[in-house]
């Protein structure tokens, strides 16, 4: 009887310092819904990004310190142009892979973005766009994102467009 009791025991304390060592370290971050996945925090690939915004309040989104700050944290090379000519200056330079930019300065500079060399990815930003137009834009741009729109979803897109970048072969 007494070597039952001890065999129980024995289990049971195996049983008990068995379970403490699998909550140690970490054990918040794998219960669902906490913590950040590591390929959320860093970008999957990194991008040569354009930001064209020329100032507009519709460009808001596109000059917010907070959304540069979290494109450059997640590994992405940044270059800000305001005008026509600083963009055309910095698609000729050839290591463009995607350009932001707001969708109503996006006719002006059509012309320029598909004569760069580096046939970048164009991602338009449409503000406070209705569903119908967001479709629309959709259609013609596949990243087309609708603000207000978080970090995250910044950062969806742009990876998702390096993919389709990738997968055409175009040069970086």
């Amino acid at each position: 009887m007494k070597s039952l009791w001890f065999a129980g025991a024995l289990l049971g304390s195996a049983a008990l310092v068995s379970g403490t060592v699998a909550f140690a370290c970490g054990d918040k971050l794998l219960a669902i819904g906490r913590g950040v996945r590591f390929q959320r925090a860093y970008a999957e690939r990194q991008a040569n990004l354009v930001i064209y915004s020329n100032g507009a309040q519709n460009g808001a989104t596109l000059s917010s310190t907070g959304l540069q700050t979290t494109l450059k944290r997640a590994g992405h090379k940044l270059q800000i142009v305001q005008d026509g000519s600083q963009l055309d200056e910095a698609l000729k330079s050839g290591n463009v892979d995607v350009v932001l930019v707001d969708f109503a300065d996006l006719g002006g500079i059509s012309r320029l973005l598909q004569s760069a060399p580096s046939k970048p990815v164009i991602v338009p930003i449409l503000f406070k766009a209705s569903k119908a137009e967001l479709a629309a834009a959709q259609r013609e741009y596949k990243f087309a994102l609708k603000t207000p729109a978080d970090e995250f979803q910044f950062l969806t897109a742009i990876d998702e467009a390096m993919k389709a970048r990738l997968k055409t072969g175009a040069k970086s």
